[in-house]
């Protein structure tokens, strides 16, 4: 019998992808609150993870072995005027899902985001102080120290992703591809860094992870930092889409209500010493993502691993 795995948040861009992967060695549930999803060989569950009822409820439906708690609300503007769900969501609710991963004995691995950091030095590593400065990533930082807090064999991981998406929220690296095909201007940050990874590329990693039983922080990230208008020429390259519509812009121009770090690179050593799976470069994964476009699948056909 294949171990259980529940994954909060099925329905979003990390959730499906990890549903449809995951599905080959694990029996996958998932849960979904505003955006009811089919997956083939998922079983979906509605859940409000602010519920503590519900989720104790639904994590003693599934009885899973490991929990991938991908649920949040992750409009970094929309947080900011929304402090209090923001809040409820990212923090109480990661809280209430450790709570429950702990009675049924799950191992939790909690995803949060580059954004901890305020952007100042760039390349961050584990032992790095995190210093959020917006409401978004104040409430994630809170559930890394609520989810260690009750579980301290969790794992932190620490990252920022794209690829396809099952709704129509689109990520950075989709939103690119349908405005250039769209031949519209693109105003790109020349002065915003990070570490993109390719969702399927994170998803092999999450799983080897959850085999080779580690527990603590991680940084999970690509392997090469880059601005965010280098990213999107990258796309362009790609794709054989036009990077002319690729406008170089500053984010203090782009009159966001949330400040923005300049610089949440992360450094990978710690996990690149761990595993066997390598974490891809910018063209590597971008290159991934292109041969995907026709089948959202996200890699769920990708070989086997034997770890």
């Amino acid at each position: 019998m294949n171990e259980k795995l529940l994954i909060t948040g099925g329905s979003g861009l990390l959730g499906s992808n990890i549903a449809g992967i995951a599905a080959k060695g694990f029996k996958v549930f998932a849960t979904h609150n505003s955006n009811p999803s089919q997956i083939q060989d998922t079983e979906f569950l509605p859940l409000d993870i602010r519920d503590k009822k519900q989720v104790f409820f639904t994590f003693r439906k599934a009885m899973p072995n490991l929990v991938i708690h991908t649920a949040a609300l992750t409009n970094v503007d929309y947080c900011e005027t929304h402090s209090k769900e923001a809040w409820a969501v990212n923090a109480e609710g990661t809280e209430n899902v450790a709570l429950a991963s702990k009675e049924v004995g799950a191992k939790l691995f909690y995803i949060s985001t580059d954004s901890v950091f305020n952007g100042e030095q760039g390349m961050y590593v584990e032992e790095d102080t995190p210093n959020p400065i917006n409401v978004y990533a104040k409430t994630k930082f809170e559930g890394e120290e609520r989810a260690r807090h009750w579980l301290s064999d969790s794992i932190i991981v620490r990252t920022a992703f794209y690829g396809w998406s099952l709704h129509n929220k689109s990520s950075l690296a989709e939103w690119v591809v349908n405005g250039l095909r769209e031949r519209k201007t693109l105003n790109m940050f020349t002065d915003v860094f990070f570490s993109p990874i390719f969702v399927s590329n994170l998803v092999e990693v999450l799983i080897e992870m959850y085999h080779r039983n580690l527990s603590g922080i991680f940084h999970v990230a690509g392997s090469e930092r880059c601005s965010k208008y280098v990213f999107g020429q990258e796309i362009a390259k790609s794709f054989g889409l036009n990077s002319e519509y690729v406008k170089p812009s500053s984010v203090a121009e782009a009159g966001l209500k949330a400040r923005r770090p300049k610089d949440v690179s992360l450094n990978i050593n710690k996990v690149s010493n761990a595993i066997h799976t390598k974490l891809l470069g910018v063209k590597e994964g971008i290159t991934w993502f292109k041969n995907l476009e026709n089948s959202f699948q996200g890699g769920y056909h990708e070989k086997n691993k034997d770890w």
